[in-house]
């Protein structure tokens, strides 16, 4: 304890006093001071749309699902387009995969898409990563310490073999497939 400093009791009626205070309360009890939008936004459980009141309500804790998909209509009309050559595509914001046009075509057939009206991209690879040894085991090394000149030896020829892989994954990527009208009818 500082000798310059006078010592307060516990018990004393100046380690602390009842006040009263005013402030915003939500409906489940939290006190939010002068934060009105926090006490309200605990306290509610819809909302109208902020971005676009027309949509009219969702949930306080979610999103406005009309608004998602004008941005995703937004995002898709905006890709660089390239026409079908083959390669693995996916559906735009979804999860299904194609590996080749039959099976495109049974999707398409299936869920009555024309082709031009098909939502697709072409995926990218996912590749295994390179490893810098330095940086892997930076917490385990001295400051401006290094791996030694084996073990750089050994990640080397690991990193050589991570570059000749193939992918390990696909993802969808940034440019939508065009699929030719006539993708649907059959081969001569």
């Amino acid at each position: 304890m500082s000798s310059d400093k006078k010592p307060v009791l516990y018990e004393s009626d100046e380690a602390a006093s009842l006040q009263t205070v005013t402030g915003w309360v939500s409906r489940t009890g939290h006190f939010w001071g002068q934060d009105e939008h926090m006490a309200r936004y605990d306290g509610s459980t819809h909302r109208t749309c902020s971005q676009n009141p027309a949509h009219g309500v969702v949930e306080t804790r979610g999103w406005c699902r009309m608004c998602r998909d004008e941005r995703m209509d937004a995002k898709f009309a905006a890709m660089p387009r390239r026409a079908y050559d083959g390669e693995l595509v996916a559906v735009f914001d979804g999860d299904t995969y194609f590996f080749d046009a039959e099976a495109i075509a049974d999707w398409l057939a299936d869920n009555d898409i024309k082709p031009e009206d098909a939502r697709l991209v072409f995926c990218k690879p996912n590749m295994a990563s390179e490893i810098d040894p330095n940086e892997h085991f930076s917490d385990d090394l001295p400051e401006d310490g290094e791996v030694s000149d084996r073990l750089m030896a050994a990640f080397d020829a690991l990193n050589a073999a991570i570059r000749e892989e193939p992918p390990l994954s696909w993802c969808p990527g940034e440019e939508a497939v065009i699929l030719p009208p006539d993708f649907l009818e059959p081969s001569k």
